[in-house]
């Protein structure tokens, strides 16, 4: 019988990771509103405005199937301390950039520290968190990235204004940097996962069988899909806010933040509702928030006025939570245990190569029209319908399909 974690070390856990995710978050969000003055200061073009906020998600996402595999070989307490220190280190480097080439670099190598702590952290929500309760553990985790959005928005514009862009990445690097060694001490394993551990690495799934997970490649094209929508909506609406409807930086920052309060709370509901009524039914969530999308993104295209795009962005994000939550819940819940890592990784990996394409099209779309929004909208509401397609046909799960796996003794 597997032990897990008591009920204090899992809210303990559960805590670190949403302060780990919302730092996660608010790094890469961050560059979204400090784009802005960035761009001033060097003069940059919308294509290279594309490219810098891009050049994260490349790295990113060519770091996450060995920021997985390096979980399951060293352990996710290893992976999340090292990544954690490595990208707040470069994202305090990143208010020393002194050209657009530098940032560049800067912002890529952060790409490569962040990779693992995706991957790590859902192995860690799988080792101390018993099957029937990962979905809610899951998506309390995920919720934090709307936190960190708010932050990111409304707390970075804010922090714009009163310390420069520069000033704002050091102060979140240096706050990153103490919060990663808390994560060394806190993630020490107990002694009942010290012998779990030790079980686990005599009990290892081939890599191989990675690729037989049933529903993977379904789970990586639905991941690349949503991405393309959330990563569109978060590169480019400060700037559509500011530069086509006019609205104060300081405001339009204020403004971003809403959608992702109402997706925090809706990421926790939908873990609930997962965890109580969706076992074995995934799917239909994931599809439901996928077409709902579609609709309030083509609403929002065509709003007349800022409150109006503002309700529509608020409404996509609520089903952009309830696609976010299922995903992440069938790799924990149905995925081999040894192969949880990796699995996330790939997945994840899918997801940042959208993150990378998504603001790099848009940005070229944009031009191709002359500036105008409406096509890059239309990219977006094709994306979200495709994603119900993709989320629909995925097969129902069970958990015996991972206890299969699970059983297997092949050493990788």
């Amino acid at each position: 019988m597997e032990l897990y974690a008591n009920k204090k070390r899992k809210v303990m856990i559960s805590g670190l990771l949403f302060v780990g995710m919302v730092l996660s978050f608010f790094d890469r969000v961050a560059i979204n509103v400090g784009i802005i003055p960035i761009g001033d200061e060097f003069q940059l073009n919308a294509s290279q405005t594309g490219l810098l906020i891009s050049i994260f998600f490349i790295s990113y996402s060519l770091m996450q199937p060995l920021g997985g595999w390096m979980t399951d070989k060293f352990g996710a307490r290893v992976m999340i301390t090292v990544s954690l220190f490595s990208w707040s280190l470069f994202t305090l480097m990143t208010g020393f950039a002194w050209s657009f080439v530098s940032l560049l670099v800067i912002r890529f190598i952060f790409g490569l520290g962040e990779g693992p702590f995706y991957p790590a952290s859902m192995s860690t929500i799988r080792d101390n968190f018993p099957e029937r309760e990962r979905g809610r553990a899951n998506s309390f985790f995920l919720s934090a990235q709307n936190v960190g959005g708010i932050l990111g928005t409304a707390l970075a514009a804010s922090m714009v204004a009163s310390f420069g862009w520069r000033g704002m990445f050091t102060i979140a690097g240096i706050i990153g940097i103490l919060v990663s060694f808390a994560f060394w001490f806190i993630l020490k394993p107990q002694e009942n996962q010290v012998a779990k551990e030790g079980i686990k690495n005599r009990k290892k799934v081939p890599l191989k069988l990675l690729f037989k997970i049933e529903n993977i490649w379904k789970l990586i094209s639905f991941k690349f899909l949503s991405n393309i929508i959330n990563y569109g909506l978060i590169s480019w609406m400060p700037i559509y806010l500011v530069k086509e409807k006019g609205v104060d930086f300081v405001a339009a920052g204020s403004l971003m933040a809403i959608p992702y309060v109402f997706g925090f709370l809706m990421f926790n509901v939908s873990g609930w509702i997962l965890d109580k009524y969706m076992a074995g039914r995934e799917k239909y969530l994931a599809a439901a928030g996928a077409f709902l999308s579609a609709i309030f993104l083509y609403l929002m295209a065509n709003a007349t006025s800022i409150p109006l795009i503002i309700t529509y962005l608020t409404l996509n994000s609520v089903a952009l939570s309830f696609f976010g939550t299922v995903l992440y819940t069938i790799i924990i819940k149905y995925s081999p245990k040894e192969l949880t890592g990796s699995a996330s990784g790939l997945v994840t990996f899918a997801g940042q190569i959208a993150g990378a394409v998504s603001p790099l099209a848009i940005g070229l779309i944009i031009s191709m029209f002359n500036g105008s929004y409406n096509a890059a909208f239309w990219f977006l509401v094709i994306a979200a319908l495709l994603g119900t397609f993709v989320a629909i046909s995925i097969k129902n799960n069970s958990a015996s399909q991972s206890k299969e796996y699970e059983n297997k003794t092949v050493i990788v």
